[in-house]
């Protein structure tokens, strides 16, 4: 094996160990939500071989009356790291590229990679913004 791959490797290893010796619990709640998207979501902590990362997984459905498109007026859903003082550590946000038909699903997701030991919740939101 070439060295580069068993580096790689070892390190994908302690990262999945660190990962789970963390042992943080990371709470996350949707905050605002101006739009007929139902989100469901949950969070897990991954070890990479660059480090450690925290990855927010954000399903969306359309509970509303018509189709979602990209066109015009369009969600945003963001995600916001907190730390224990309410700092927020990142935030960022995402919209839609492919029209949500009416009772359908679209997946998001959302990472921090920096700081992650420093995390213990998570803010969703969802507005309405003109694309």
């Amino acid at each position: 094996m070439k060295r580069r791959t068993v580096l790689g490797m070892a390190a994908t290893v302690c990262g999945t160990v660190a990962a789970g010796c963390l042992g943080s619990t990371v709470a996350g709640d949707v905050v605002r939500n101006e739009t007929p998207l139902e989100l469901s979501h949950d969070y897990e902590i991954q070890g990479t071989p660059s480090g450690t990362r925290v990855v927010v997984d954000v399903t969306a459905k359309n509970g509303g009356e018509s189709p979602i498109t990209p066109d015009g007026r369009v969600p945003q859903l963001s995600c916001a790291f907190l730390n224990e003082s309410e700092e927020t550590l990142h935030q960022s946000g995402v919209q839609p590229v492919e029209p949500i038909d009416v009772s359908e699903t679209a997946s998001f997701e959302f990472s921090l990679g920096t700081r992650v030991d420093e995390v213990t919740r998570y803010e969703l939101g969802v507005d309405w913004i003109d694309a």
